[in-house]
């Protein structure tokens, strides 16, 4: 048996879809360091914090009658 070379699929039912994303040299280097202190990689940290619940923060509150 040939071992392919790469990451291993993350879900083998489920084909993981390839996202191309850019962002600011600062953000990365922000990113860059919160993954280095977590010991992960940069993608991993990504994935790490695009699986978690997405919350909207609070809007403010309505005035009554509008």
């Amino acid at each position: 048996m040939s071992r392919r070379p790469g990451r291993p699929p993350l879900d083998a039912t489920d084909p993981s879809t390839k996202v191309c994303l850019a962002i600011p040299s600062k953000q990365y280097d922000a990113i860059y360091r919160r993954a280095a202190t977590a010991r992960v990689s940069v993608p991993e940290l990504i994935r790490q914090t695009l699986s978690r619940p997405f919350r909207y923060p609070k809007s403010p509150e309505r005035e009554p009658g509008r």
